[in-house]
Order: structure tokens, then sequence, then C-alpha cells
């Protein structure tokens, strides 16, 4: 069964481009496109499509714009954004929003069929270069953990789940998660295993 995927960005040749490139696959059908996020929202209502590749910065409604609305109207449609807005706060909002993949315009022919065949199937694929630019801290400050959050964050990194790390410590469930979330806002990453890998990348935690 051929997929059906919207592209919205206000560059025509992109949008040719993108559309001569899920020509060349069987299994991907571009049913329209459109040039900004207000003209989007319309085609996602009219058309149904099963996959939307989004840019970020377009004129009227935004990529982010787009995605708030669609989350208000509970309208669930995997999203890939495409762009070259290499700024980490819309990379990290555009995936709070829940977007399912993460492309930079140059992207390869491959790298763009098989991100999107992902979101078609529930899966999150982030370029290296976007993941590096995503998780970046703003600061050193704004990654320095408690002696209490290192702790905890150790215990993750081992495997211990949250109960297991508050009956280890004599903590409620819920002060482990809270502290957990404040790792998250720290290190800026949305994921037990986002906040593992980051922290040991960055010699955060030792194991």
């Amino acid at each position: 069964m051929t997929a059906k995927v919207l592209i919205i960005d206000d560059h025509q040749i992109l949008r040719t481009g993108l559309t001569m490139i899920l020509e060349t696959a069987d299994d991907l059908e571009a049913i329209g496109s459109a040039v900004d996020g207000e003209e989007g929202l319309a085609k996602i209502l009219e058309l149904k499509p099963d996959v939307v590749v989004l840019d970020i910065r377009m004129p009227k409604m935004n990529g982010i714009e787009l995605l708030q609305e669609l989350q208000k109207r509970q309208i669930s449609v995997p999203v890939v954004v495409l762009t070259t807005f290499d700024d980490q706060e819309p990379i990290q909002e555009v995936m709070k929003l829940g977007a399912k993949g993460f492309l930079l315009k140059d992207a390869d022919r491959d790298t763009i069929l098989n991100t999107i065949r992902g979101a078609l199937k529930g899966q999150v694929f982030l370029e290296p270069q976007i993941a590096a630019k995503a998780f970046a801290p703003s600061s050193p400050s704004n990654f320095d953990l408690t002696d209490r959050e290192e702790e905890i964050l150790t215990k993750v990194a081992q495997g211990y789940r949250n109960k297991e790390i508050a009956d280890d410590l004599h903590l409620s469930e819920r002060t482990i998660k809270s502290h957990l979330t404040d790792v998250y806002n720290k290190l800026g990453v949305f994921t037990r295993a986002e906040a593992v890998a980051f922290a040991l990348q960055n010699n955060l935690i030792e194991l």
C-alpha cells in the first residue's frame, strides 16, 4: 500500500525536489504541497495524508505553530521536520510536540526516504548534526547536576527502575521523578536513555 505524503514548505525548489524523490519510491506518494502552515493545515484536513514533511520557518503559520494546532485539534499524523535552521530551541520544541523525524534540507535521497518510512512506523530519527545541536548545552552552568541528581542518574544508567532507586535512597517515587525531570531540563533531553547517554558522553557520571 502506498503511503500518502504531504509536503509543507515555502520554497518551490524544495517542494519540487522532494516530490521528485518521492516519485522514485514505490511505497510513497506525494499527494500535494502547501507553502505555509495555514495552507498546510487545510490540506491536512482535506487530503488526510499518512505523513507530513514540514518546514519550521514559514510565513503566516510556521512549523511549530502548525504542530501546536494539530496537537490542539488532536490530529495524529506523523510529521518529519525538514530544516536548515540549526538553533537548538526550535528543534527541541518540535520534539516536544511529537515530530517523528528531523532532516537537514541537504539530506540525501535515501536518508529522506528512510526517515519518512520510519516516521510511518512510529520511529524517531534525528540526523547526527541535528542531534548534536539539539542536545548541546547552552552553557556549562546549565547542566551542573547536584550530588543527588548524579546519584539518581548513575542508578538509572545501571538499569535501576524508579521504585528501586526510591527504595534504595529511602525516598518516594514522586521525588525520584521530580529529580529526573530536573535532570532532563538541565541536560536538554527528554528520555532516560538520552539523559544517560549525554551524561556519560560529558563525563557527568561514572559507572
